[in-house]
């Protein structure tokens, strides 16, 4: 007969055996999938998955394989940054299915097992949370996105499932990530963690450029025919991303002058989206990104001036008549604007319109006011495709207030330091803005907004901007209170 106490004994023996080889194994892993987020493959791997499902058009499948990619990263691996760049490749994956994202409703359940993975993270690996400058402007813009169309905004479209997205999305969201993001830059690291953002950045762009590849592949035939630029619902998307992603490579150029060539494969993508932004802006920014060049010593002068005079040359005897030929009517006559009837113009009317109307609150991101004028895809809401009117037409003086103290956070920081980190991230920051002038850009939480926050929270690191723990800051405003009370 077994002893009922020889019996726990030897239960509780087995037990304290199990759950140690259980933590010997789960460590072990960790330390594999943290190799490999260091390792040369990672970055390629990610890319060669990314392509493959682009080229294969198997796009829900993809996004699924890339969700239980992040959510492993996200389990298994102490550096949370590991599960950023397939994260913000789901949304360049999900690009062709622009028009009608309902088909990625088979991979919603695979959003509890990824919330699981960020919460497992958050317990096993916790980070004191903190706040730096970058911290006051999101808490502004949280107001302005929540309180906009105060009193003028109907509740059905208030409440509405994208309003609520978009709403805090750009807000409270983005505030939430901020303060994940910044305190888990505290962490110590044995690798430039700058570079690897950096890296990260450069992936996506050249998922971008994949993407944009894939659509002229599946396609091809309609290309010859036409002799044009082919015409696909995430173009201005991919243009975003290639505008923001593009400095990149010249950062990388620095050190291996080979990345000057997918310079020139990032331009021909820009090129290729049929983006008549990605066309201007791209052009300024390219200019912006060879000055750069010269500035850290990449280039002589001398031969910066040689190939630009060619390039202009080319570009007068050649490229002008070219370029018109190859994008057809989206450079010519009514086609200029979208739609054929000025869309455009009328949305930024529109905005300055319910900015003079409602100028405290505006009239709010949710609002239907302006749908009979233009209506994103399936499901979205109602952009005015330009960052000012987007501001003071949803969000009045609330939001100018907001986004004011944001950018002005964002431009003092970047003229802290000037390396060639912090000019890159300039450069990349300068095409966010420019390409929201015309379209959604930084108004587009993921990836674009997200993108945005977790660089100026490099940057603030990167400058040396003190991030102060929340329990610290709310201690200090607890007793300057107190002291204002007395």
């Amino acid at each position: 007969m077994w002893n009922p106490m020889e019996v726990r004994s030897f239960a509780k023996s087995r037990w304290a055996y199990l759950r140690s080889e259980g933590y010997r194994y789960f460590n072990r892993i960790c330390e594999l999938t943290e190799q490999f987020w260091l390792s040369r493959w990672y970055f390629p791997v990610l890319l060669v998955l990314c392509a493959i499902f682009l080229l294969l058009d198997q796009q829900v499948m993809g996004v699924a394989v890339l969700v239980l990619v992040t959510t492993g990263f996200l389990a298994l691996c102490p550096d949370a940054m590991a599960a950023l760049c397939p994260f913000m490749m789901l949304f360049l994956l999900a690009g062709p299915e622009y028009d009608d994202l309902s088909v990625f409703l088979p991979c919603a359940p695979l959003a509890l097992p990824l919330l699981l993975a960020a919460l497992l993270h958050l317990a096993l690996w916790p980070q004191t949370l903190r706040m730096g400058r970058s911290g006051y402007g999101l808490a502004l813009v949280s107001l302005a996105t929540i309180f906009g169309g105060s009193g003028v905004i109907s509740q059905q479209d208030y409440f509405q499932p994208m309003s609520l997205y978009y709403m805090f999305g750009l807000g409270a969201g983005l505030l939430v990530l901020y303060v994940l993001f910044r305190s888990h830059l505290a962490r110590e690291r044995s690798y430039n963690v700058y570079e690897r953002f950096m890296a990260i950045c450069y992936t996506m762009g050249l998922a971008a450029v994949a993407l944009v590849l894939s659509q002229y592949a599946h396609n091809f035939e309609e290309f010859l025919a036409n002799g044009g630029v082919l015409n696909f619902d995430c173009r201005n998307f991919c243009a975003t991303v290639l505008l923001t992603t593009l400095p990149m490579p010249f950062y990388f150029a620095r050190k291996s002058k080979v990345h000057i060539a997918v310079c020139v494969l990032f331009e021909a993508a820009l090129v290729l989206t049929g983006s008549r932004s990605a066309v201007l802006f791209g052009a300024i920014l390219t200019v912006l990104c060879c000055i750069y060049l010269v500035r850290y010593g990449v280039v002589s002068k001398r031969d910066m001036l040689i190939v630009g005079v060619v390039v202009v040359a080319a570009a007068v005897f050649f490229g002008a008549d070219y370029l018109a030929n190859f994008y057809g009517s989206r450079l010519s006559g009514s086609g200029f604007w979208h739609s054929g009837n000025k869309t455009r113009l009328r949305l930024w009317a529109c905005g300055l319109n319910d900015f003079l109307h409602h100028p405290l609150f505006g009239i709010g991101l949710g609002s239907s006011a302006n749908a009979s004028i233009f209506t994103d895809a399936s499901g979205g809401m109602t952009f005015y495709h330009n960052a000012v009117a987007q501001v003071i037409g949803s969000m009045g003086l609330l939001g100018i207030v907001a986004y004011g103290r944001l950018v002005a956070d964002r431009v003092t920081l970047l003229r802290r330091e000037r390396t060639p980190f912090t000019s890159a991230m300039t450069l990349s920051y300068l095409g966010m803005l420019m390409v929201s002038m015309t379209n959604p850009g930084v108004f587009c939480p993921f990836p674009n907004a997200v993108m945005m926050v977790m660089a100026f929270a490099m940057v603030e690191e990167a400058t040396g901007d003190v991030a102060l723990p929340l329990v610290q800051l709310l201690a200090i405003r607890r007793y300057t209170a107190a002291r204002k009370h007395n």
